[in-house]
């Protein structure tokens, strides 16, 4: 089956940046997480939230916007011109893997920010446990993305890896 969507050699400076934009504002989440599950806690008993937890909250909410909006753009920017090849010399398992973690990974970049919408504004519950696992399992999905530009750049020995650090690293990378 051949794939019609546009290619390009190498990922624009733009999509570099939101990538690693986006690695950073998910850390930013993992260090906020402690304190928006404990104001998530409180606000499931009804208790007030304090001026620390409404700040955390806000950042909290703020930073999964942002993350939101930008996995949009790499994705429309992905659809619309296309992304690199991946290296030819690739195992087929290895291309169906990171071929099924990035698209579970953006399912969870634009899954996780609309259940927490909802479990937040809407008092859902539901939604705050599905945030919850969606987390879980986008941290999981973040170490086999790493795991593998690591193989990929170690192993395979492909640019994979350097062409999200450079946008002018294209060829086989061999």
């Amino acid at each position: 089956m051949q794939n019609h969507t546009p290619r390009r050699p190498s990922w624009s400076a733009l999509n570099i940046w939101m990538h690693w934009l986006i690695a950073a504002l998910i850390v930013v989440q993992i260090l906020d997480h402690d304190a928006m599950e404990d104001a998530w806690r409180n606000a499931l008993r009804g208790a007030s939230e304090g001026e620390s937890d409404a700040l955390m909250v806000w950042l909290h909410i703020g930073v999964g916007f942002t993350i939101f909006v930008f996995a949009l753009v790499r994705l429309a920017d992905r659809l619309i011109r296309g992304r690199p090849p991946h290296p030819e010399d690739e195992p087929v398992w290895a291309l169906w893997l990171a071929k099924s973690v990035h698209a579970l990974l953006y399912l969870a970049l634009i899954l996780m920010p609309i259940s927490g919408l909802v479990a937040w504004f809407g008092g859902v519950e539901g939604a705050g446990s599905a945030h919850s696992l969606i987390w879980t399992i986008m941290l999981v999905l973040i170490g086999v993305h790493i795991l593998g530009a690591l193989t990929q750049h170690f192993i395979f020995r492909t640019n994979v890896l350097t062409r999200m650090v450079r946008p002018d690293s294209a060829g086989s990378g061999q």
